[in-house]
C-alpha cells in the first residue's frame, strides 16, 4: 500500500542527487577554467581545422592588412609586425608559445621573432627568437662551442670552453681581437658581461638638447667618477584623451638605481589642450661605467628639452624629432637606417651618409642601407616628423658618438669586417614534412595586462604588405602552456 508512495519518493531523491551532481560538476569546470587550480593550462588554435579549439582564448591577428585570409586557406602573414591577444582567466608567471608555420620569406627576411607586450605606457615587446636562417646557415671555420644553451661560432680555434672565452670577454681582451671586442665579437639574443671602454675619454660638459623629441627614447651615458643630473621639460599633447604618466629610469647592468616619476593627475584632459611638465633625476655619487637611462612616456607626449649635466650620451636605437622647424643633422654609427614620415607634411629626401634616399610616402616605413665607411654617417633632414631607427645609435653631436653595445645579429648582419666571434642564445627550430615547428618562452611577471588580455607579436623584420614581393609566412597552429601558482601556493602566499 506504500509501495508507490516509497518508490515515488525515492525517485524524487534520485533526481535531486542528480541535479546536486550536475551542479557540482559546474561548479569543478567553472573552478578548472576559472582559478586553473593547478597552476597550468594550454590553448591551441589549430587553423586547419574548422573547428579551432584555441576560439575565445587565442584572438585574431591583426592588423588586417598585414594578414591574407582567403577562404579554405591557412592565414598568411604578409606584412610586419601581427599582434595577437590571449584571454586567461587568471594570472600567470611564465608562458610557451609554439607556433607550427611553412616559411615562403626571402633572404631578406632571415628573421622570425615573438613578443609579450611588457610595457603598457611605451609599448615595449619583450623579443625572443622563433627562427634565425643567418645562424641556421653560419658557417665559421673555427670549433663551434655549446654550453647551456649558448653557441659559440669561432673563426679560429682559439678556445677549447666557454668558460676561458668568458674570461677573457670580461677583461676585454680576446684572442685573435688586436682591436676592440666590439668590433670583433657579434651576438644574438644575448648580452654578455661586456666591459665597455671609452676611447678618449675626456672631461664632460653641461649641454642641453632643445630638439623636440616624440614618445619614449633610450639614453647611454658613459660617467667617470661624476655626479648625473638630469632636467627633462615635457608637453602632453593630450591627442588621445587620456592620461599620461612620466617615469625617468637610472639603470646599470640591469639593475635599477633610481626612478623618477610622475603620475598625471588629470585623468580627463580635454582634446588638444597641451600641458607643461617637468622632472629632475639626480644621482651625485656614480662610479665609472656605463648607463642607461630610459625616458618612459607615451606617444602623446613630447620632450620638450633635456637639460645634462655630461655630455657623453647617446641615443639608443632610436629618435623622433618633432616641432623643430628647420634643417637638422644627426649622427649615427649604423649602416642601416629605417625611416618613416608620420604626417604627410614630412615626406622628403634623406641624405644618409652622402647618399640622397626618398621617404616618398607617409605613414610607410623605408629601409635604407650605405656602406661601412666613414664609420660615423650623417643624416640630413630637411623636416622633422620623422621617426629613424637602427640597430645603431643616434647623436646630435658628430664628435660623441659611440656604440657600447656589440653588432646584432640581424637582418642587416653580414659576416666579415673584422667579425672573429658570434654568439647566442638560441636554438633552431624543427622541421618535419617541411612543416617548422618554433618555441619561445615568455616571463609574464608584471607584463601589461588589460580585460584578462595578454598580448603577443610576430615579427619579421623586413616583410612588407604593400611590395610586390610574394613572401609570406603561413600559421597552421598556435599554442600556448601557461604556467604559474597553484591555488595551494595562492592560498599559502607562496611562489610568484
Amino acid at each position: 500500500m506504500f509501495l508507490p508512495f516509497i518508490t515515488k519518493k525515492s525517485a524524487l531523491f534520485r533526481l535531486r542527487l542528480s541535479g546536486i551532481a550536475v551542479i557540482f560538476l559546474i561548479v569543478l569546470v567553472v573552478l578548472f577554467f576559472k582559478v586553473v587550480p593547478g597552476g597550468q593550462i594550454s590553448y591551441t588554435k589549430n587553423y586547419s581545422q574548422w573547428l579551432r579549439s584555441g576560439k575565445g582564448f587565442i584572438y585574431n591577428f591583426s592588423p588586417a592588412e598585414r594578414v591574407d585570409i582567403k577562404s579554405g586557406r591557412l592565414p598568411r602573414l604578409i606584412g610586419d609586425p601581427v599582434y595577437f591577444s590571449v584571454f586567461t582567466p587568471r594570472t600567470f608567471s611564465k608562458v610557451k608559445l609554439t607556433v607550427k608555420y611553412k616559411s615562403q620569406l626571402s633572404s631578406s627576411t632571415p628573421l622570425i621573432e615573438a613578443g609579450v607586450l611588457a610595457d603598457g605606457i611605451v609599448w615595449r615587446y619583450d623579443l625572443q627568437p622563433l627562427d634565425n636562417k643567418i645562424l641556421d646557415n653560419l658557417q665559421l671555420s673555427g670549433r663551434r662551442l655549446e654550453e647551456k644553451g649558448l653557441t659559440l661560432w669561432q673563426e679560429g680555434n682559439d678556445y677549447n670552453n666557454l668558460e676561458d672565452f668568458f674570461t677573457d670577454l670580461k677583461t676585454n681582451n680576446l684572442e685573435a681581437c688586436p682591436g676592440s671586442t666590439a668590433s670583433c665579437l657579434a651576438v644574438y639574443n644575448y648580452n654578455p658581461d661586456f666591459n665597455f671602454q671609452f676611447k678618449g675619454l675626456k672631461d664632460s660638459l653641461p649641454t642641453l638638447v632643445d630638439i623636440p623629441l616624440r614618445g619614449a627614447h633610450t639614453l647611454f651615458f658613459y660617467v667617470n667618477n661624476e655626479p648625473l643630473r638630469l632636467e627633462l621639460k615635457f608637453v602632453d599633447l593630450n591627442q588621445d584623451r587620456a592620461a599620461d604618466p612620466l617615469a625617468i629610469i637610472l639603470s646599470k647592468d640591469g639593475k635599477v638605481i633610481q626612478q623618477a616619476n610622475l603620475a598625471d593627475e588629470n585623468l580627463n584632459p580635454v582634446s588638444g589642450q597641451e600641458e607643461n611638465k617637468s622632472l629632475i633625476l639626480e644621482e651625485r655619487t656614480l662610479s665609472p661605467g656605463l648607463y642607461k637611462v630610459e625616458i618612459k612616456v607615451s606617444d602623446d607626449t613630447v620632450i620638450k628639452s633635456i637639460q645634462s649635466s655630461l655630455d657623453r650620451f647617446v641615443f639608443a636605437g632610436r629618435v623622433w624629432p618633432v616641432s623643430v622647424a628647420r634643417p637638422l643633422n644627426i649622427y649615427t654609427d649604423s649602416n642601416y637606417l629605417q625611416a618613416k614620415a608620420f604626417v604627410p607634411a614630412s615626406v622628403q629626401d634623406i641624405n644618409f651618409g652622402g647618399r640622397v634616399f626618398s621617404v616618398s610616402e607617409p605613414y610607410k616605413q623605408f629601409n635604407f642601407q650605405v656602406d661601412g665607411s666613414p664609420p660615423v654617417k650623417e643624416i640630413r633632414l630637411s623636416k622633422d616628423d620623422v621617426i629613424l631607427e637602427n640597430g645603431g645609435v643616434f647623436s646630435f653631436n658628430k664628435n660623441m658618438v659611440f656604440n657600447p653595445s656589440l653588432s646584432k645579429v640581424n637582418q642587416f648582419f653580414k659576416l666579415g669586417a673584422g667579425v672573429k666571434y658570434v654568439l647566442s642564445d638560441y636554438q633552431a627550430p624543427s622541421v618535419h614534412d617541411e612543416e617548422t615547428s618554433a618555441s619561445a618562452e615568455f616571463n609574464l611577471i608584471g607584463v601589461y595586462r588589460e580585460k584578462g588580455k595578454y598580448n603577443f607579436m610576430i615579427s619579421i623584420p623586413g616583410l612588407k604588405n604593400d611590395d610586390a614581393a610574394s613572401d609570406y609566412l603561413e600559421i597552421s597552429e598556435i599554442k600556448m602552456e601557461f604556467s604559474g601558482r597553484t591555488i595551494w601556493q595562492k592560498l599559502l602566499g607562496r611562489g610568484q
